[in-house]
């Protein structure tokens, strides 16, 4: 009879799972061993992760290239808690994955199921894996019989694919893996789409047909091609501009498309404003302050997986109907409903491609005005510019960056489709390990890694850059370096204007010193890299940096940028 290691790497490969990425512990054993006898060109592939957080970055960055939920093995309680910030970015982002820790049932009692001696005494903890993931993930359970461990990981993949999609955890001692495996495994059950009503559908385009000024916000509404194109044909049906709100998980809509709304939303809404009707096309959160003055009566229409959050702290913005469920589908019905309904009305994309061109205008001046002087770094928009014209069309970039996202947003996508994904959510510390991910899901592409030198400090560095090298997934890292964590001093600013700090610009949260040379870090790990600090220097290290990346080395290029 098999095992249960060989029942559990059979019943993944059946389910089709492409990837387990696992952080490793010695109670995986018996399912090392039936990796090393199964042949190579078999699926799951097994791919070793140096960190828990890096292994769950790994399996969302893939998912958001494919679509495709994957395996995740954190091992024990302490690995569950280490890798518990990314779990908590995946549930908020709504990316499935399947976790499994590996734990024991009986601590070295049983001799045929003995994990260690470091189990009663190192890593015994009260509640195990399950009760410890359940703040961050959207079920979690422990496998306690062999049957129990394949219809659990059938339940719990089929859970975390369903809407609204998220991470689930099932805990998995190691008796269970070493001990006798169930006899039958069960059918896969392919998750049903939940959608919206067809009235609830048509009572939306309605709404947003008859208005006379409507507009759309997104955040994460168009993460595929598919449902970027229906964006797009909402905003044309209805002549209303698509904004994005502050730091996009996606490249949502053609950002020089005429209906783009550049700039912050909050400029175009207000009491006196003409909007009078809002839809909410995948947002965590829509603008800021939550309670604007809207023009009375406007209606504001929440298309979400789960409309107004469950998962969140908060949902305090005004809202006046929902269309829940799976939000690609749903963007697909609503485009088809529009485009029976309504009629395109020129002087609105006239005025609405006027605003923003206004907007773009104004934020050219200060670029303008850097690049002309000497300064031992380079503005942050002539980076994004360059990068725009140095990057083929088809490359991913994947964003970990606050203080330079206007910048990005402006100038790294202005002619070109180059796919963004963003690579954090409320935490920093996932963007290497996502971009991995996404790399590993389409390695003929170019993925570009654009992260903060901030960002960079929270990442798990050193197993990110040995991943690239154990696995050639070479990466272009281009890091935002302004020798601080420059948006730690917005509240300070904000608060205390006049204050000691603001005038003897010490801002005591804010500084990275001295700056370390992070070339050397690439380096160390079998990629190259090189600091740029001036301008003119910046295009032929970028020659160099791709030339790098396609002969299969990760390059870091270190660039001293203002903000």
């Amino acid at each position: 009879m098999p095992n249960g290691s060989e029942v559990l790497l059979g019943q993944l490969e059946a389910q089709g799972v492409d990837c387990v990425f696992a952080s490793p512990i010695a109670v995986m054993a018996p399912i090392w061993e039936v990796l090393a006898r199964r042949a190579d060109d078999r699926k799951p592939r097994y791919f070793r992760c140096r960190h828990e957080l890096l292994a769950v970055s790994l399996a969302s960055g893939y998912y958001k290239a494919t679509g495709r939920s994957q395996i995740v093995f954190l091992p024990s309680s302490l690995g569950v808690q280490n890798g518990s910030m990314g779990l908590h970015t995946a549930l908020q982002e709504r990316t499935p994955m399947t976790v499994l820790s590996p734990d024991t049932l009986s601590y070295g009692e049983d001799p045929s199921a003995d994990p260690g001696p470091e189990w009663p005494s190192l890593l015994v903890d009260l509640v195990g894996p399950a009760r410890n993931a359940e703040a961050v993930v959207k079920w979690a359970k422990r496998a306690r019989t062999a049957s129990e461990l394949v219809h659990e990981l059938r339940r719990a993949c089929l859970i975390a694919e369903s809407v609204p999609r998220g991470p689930t955890l099932l805990e998995i001692p190691f008796d269970l893996l070493v001990g006798t495996g169930h006899d039958e495994i069960p059918d896969w059950v392919t998750p049903a789409p939940v959608v919206a009503s067809e009235e609830q559908i048509d009572q939306a385009a309605q709404i947003l047909a008859d208005a006379q000024c409507p507009l759309v916000i997104t955040e994460h509404g168009g993460r595929t091609d598919e449902s970027r194109d229906a964006l797009v044909r909402i905003a044309e049906a209805l002549s209303a501009p698509v904004f994005e709100f502050m730091s996009p998980a996606y490249h949502n809509f053609p950002r020089s498309h005429p209906l783009y709304g550049a700039g912050p939303v909050e400029a175009v809404l207000g009491e006196a404003s003409e909007v009078d009707a809002i839809l909410l096309a995948g947002c965590n959160a829509p603008w800021h302050p939550p309670h604007p003055a809207l023009r009375p009566g406007c209606a504001v229409i929440h298309a979400e997986e789960d409309p107004l959050r469950p998962r969140a702290a908060y949902w305090g913005y005004p809202t006046t109907h929902t269309i829940p469920g799976d939000l690609a589908r749903n963007l697909r019905a609503l485009a088809a409903n529009l485009g029976m309904r309504s009629t395109p009305r020129p002087d609105a994309v006239q005025r609405w491609s006027r605003h923003s061109q206004a907007v773009r205008a104004k934020d050219l001046d200060d670029p303008r005005q850097s690049r002309s002087q000497p300064t031992g770094f380079v503005p942050a928009a002539e980076l994004f510019r360059q990068l725009h014209d140095a990057l083929p069309d088809d490359a991913i970039c994947v964003d970990e960056i606050i203080a330079q996202v206007p910048h990005m947003i402006q100038f790294l996508f202005e002619h070109k489709p180059i796919r963004q994904y963003r690579g954090w959510a409320g935490a920093l510390g996932t963007s290497l390990g996502t971009a991995l991910g996404i790399k590993l899901a389409q390695p003929q592409q170019l993925v570009v890694s654009v992260l903060g030198d901030g960002a960079w400090h929270y990442n798990p560095v050193p197993a990110a850059l040995g991943f690239s090298q154990e696995y050639s997934v070479p990466l272009l890292i281009v890091l935002c370096n302004n020798r601080g964590l420059v948006s730690q001093t917005w509240n300070v600013l904000r608060y205390f204007p006049d204050s000691e700090a603001v005038r003897d610009r010490n801002f005591v949260g804010d500084v990275i010193s001295p700056t370390p040379d992070y070339v050397k870090v690439a380096q160390a790990y079998g990629g190259d890299g090189e600091r740029v600090d001036e301008t003119a220097k910046l295009r032929p290290a970028l020659q160099r940096a791709l030339d790098v990346v396609a002969a299969g080395q990760t390059f870091l290029l270190d660039v001293l940028v203002n903000p």
